[in-house]
């Protein structure tokens, strides 16, 4: 449901036993003509593509011929169907005649222009409808919404603020949203308010923190249009209210990536490599697999250890690889062949060198020949960039860019690919330090479709140099490499990298205990108080919330505090929250 009052979003986190957190109102997920990055805009298909990705499911709403309200964004059909000409010069009959699907993919061949009603039909048992109106009178509006009795149950918003007021002066019950872009002013958001909208829509080169603060004090809430790829990460910390993107399910993956989900590092590991091999023997040649059979070999051309500890190590100990005189070289097993749809590699890298730098074209970080799935430094490019390619030899290639890289300091990096992340698509995402970096949706050759198969078998890799034929040395170290069957969650990456800052390896956090004080719902109350509900599977039953400003502590008991029984092992604490400042929160259990 739309917001109709802002509350200050507040942040705070649990990490490691500890865990994740990041509450007040949750940013709301909104389809941008349906599910559009992964199904034909303003089709049945994109709208029942947004189910369980979205919140509010927005469309373009035009009268035709015969005075029914249709959906379609452009004035003309010619962009996405194969037929030509006006909307308002085409009946619903001929317009259902049209293929509204081929142009994005054959797969979605025979879809059709729906109306209004459909789409209202179709979504609102999983969200809510907002209608934007491109043309037609307030009266068709207001009409079609009582013929349906969905007055309630949708918002409308539009560019003309009169035509806002037309609809709030007929029908009061149906909540209004204003469009626009460019600087929004406190003049603005006064016309806005007298319109009747509770809420604005506005361009996202026009939205900073200060312009969400300014709504927020104007009383009204605030979506940003049309926010894809990484830049949603920004908006959602920025706190704005919901974000309308062609890719709602990144909207909702990355802000439940700021809430509690489980971290399960068991799951799918499939491989990883501690890099601690040189502590007990500093011209050891094995490079152990301490999660499968997959031991790498360090070749050592200079004779030198290549190992090292302390300092130059992430964790207990890490290898320094230079392609030229020190490779790891990884044969191809039955386990690195993935046979999956998904896969995750994750590594904490140290660089020598910048991309721009190198002598050779690339420095392969952990590449093979066949690319099934690498990671690597791209001096063309100028960036770090994971690829991976599927069984069908389509590929996708997301980069963190030069300018976010920095020499002699341990970076966290993790990719993730999934086959299934729409109909049609797939999807692959870079992370740097707990954060995306890039997306990539479907075959970079034919974006945003394709890349939907397993994993590429034939993997040969190598650290330090491209795969068994050797070449674009990387200059380096790198600690925990880790790869998975499977494609972890935002907050899982982010907990990798979090856990990192606090001297925790994946080893750590996969030996971690099962918790048995488990979070259930986390809220701000509209006293701005900081309502925590648990559940208790352990034997204690006096509980101390501790809080600190820092995630690594220290924490103080937060006086005064004492959990409420709810029954069934379930308990709340009630906390007032300090000046709207970042902290951080542990339950202990007594």
């Amino acid at each position: 449901m739309v917001k109709d009052a802002f509350r200050p979003r507040w942040i705070g986190a649990l990490l490691i036993g500890i865990v994740p957190w990041a509450y007040g109102d949750p940013v709301l997920s909104i389809a941008h003509r349906g599910n559009s990055l992964f199904a034909p805009e303003n089709t049945l298909a994109a709208f029942s593509a947004a189910q369980g990705a979205a919140d509010l499911v927005e469309t373009d709403a035009r009268l035709s011929a015969d005075g029914t309200l249709v959906l379609m964004h452009d004035s003309k059909v010619d962009r996405t169907t194969d037929g030509a000409g006006t909307v308002a010069g085409k009946t619903v009959a001929q317009l259902k005649l049209l293929d509204a699907g081929s142009w994005f993919s054959p797969a979605f061949a025979g879809e059709r222009v729906p109306t209004l009603e459909e789409m209202i039909t179709l979504t609102l048992p999983f969200a809510t409808p907002l209608i934007e109106r491109k043309d037609g009178p307030a009266s068709a509006y207001v009409d079609e919404l009582r013929r349906l009795g969905a007055v309630e149950k949708v918002v409308v918003q539009a560019f003309d603020w009169e035509f806002l007021k037309s609809v709030h002066a007929l029908e009061p019950a149906i909540r209004l949203g204003a469009l626009g872009s460019g600087p929004l002013t406190p003049a603005k958001l006064i016309e806005i308010a007298a319109s009747g909208a509770t809420m604005v829509a506005w361009e996202k080169s026009g939205v900073t923190a200060a312009e969400v603060a300014l709504a927020h004090n104007a009383g009204l809430s605030l979506f940003v249009w049309t926010a894809d790829g990484v830049e949603i990460k920004k908006f959602i910390d920025m706190g704005v209210d919901g974000i309308i993107s062609n890719d709602p399910g990144l909207v909702k993956r990355w802000e439940q990536g700021t809430t509690n989900t489980p971290a399960r590092f068991r799951d799918g590991l499939v491989a990883y490599w501690k890099m601690d091999d040189g502590l007990a023997d500093p011209f050891a040649t094995t490079v152990g697999d301490s999660a499968g059979s997959n031991p790498g070999t360090l070749t050592r051309k200079d004779g030198a250890s290549h190992w090292a500890d302390g300092a130059w190590a992430q964790f207990g100990g890490s290898l320094h690889l230079d392609g030229a005189t020190a490779f790891v070289s990884i044969p191809p097993t039955e386990s690195l062949d993935l046979n999956a749809r998904e896969m995750t590699f994750s590594a904490w890298v140290r660089l020598a060198t910048l991309p721009s730098a190198m002598s050779t074209s690339y420095g392969a970080i952990f590449d093979s020949t066949t690319d099934c799935y690498v990671l690597y430094l791209d001096r063309g490019n100028r960036e770090l960039r994971f690829k991976v390619t599927d069984a069908s030899g389509q590929a996708a290639r997301p980069g963190i860019p030069e300018a976010s890289l920095c020499t002699d300091q341990w970076l966290h990096v993790a990719a993730t690919y999934s086959g299934a992340a729409g109909p049609v698509s797939g999807q692959a995402t870079i992370y740097l330090d707990g954060e995306p970096g890039d997306v990539h949706t479907g075959h970079d050759g034919s974006a945003p479709v394709g890349l939907t198969g397993q994993v590429k078998t034939g993997q040969w890799a190598a650290m330090g140099r491209e795969g068994p034929s050797g070449g674009n040395d990387f200059d380096g170290f790198v600690d925990d490499v880790a790869i998975w069957r499977r494609s972890l969650s935002p907050d899982e990456v982010a907990l990798l990298y979090r856990g990192g800052q606090m001297g925790l390896s994946l080893s750590d956090l996969i030996s971690e205990t099962t918790k048995l004080i488990e979070p259930r719902a986390v809220r701000v109350s509209t006293a701005a108080e900081l309502e925590i509900e648990f559940v208790c599977a352990g034997p204690w039953k006096a509980f101390r919330l501790l809080r600190s400003g820092t995630v690594s502590g220290p924490f103080a008991p937060v006086p005064g505090i004492g959990p409420a029984a709810l029954g069934d092992g379930l308990y709340k604490f009630v906390c007032p929250l300090e000046n709207d400042a970042r902290a951080f929160y542990r339950i202990a259990g007594e």
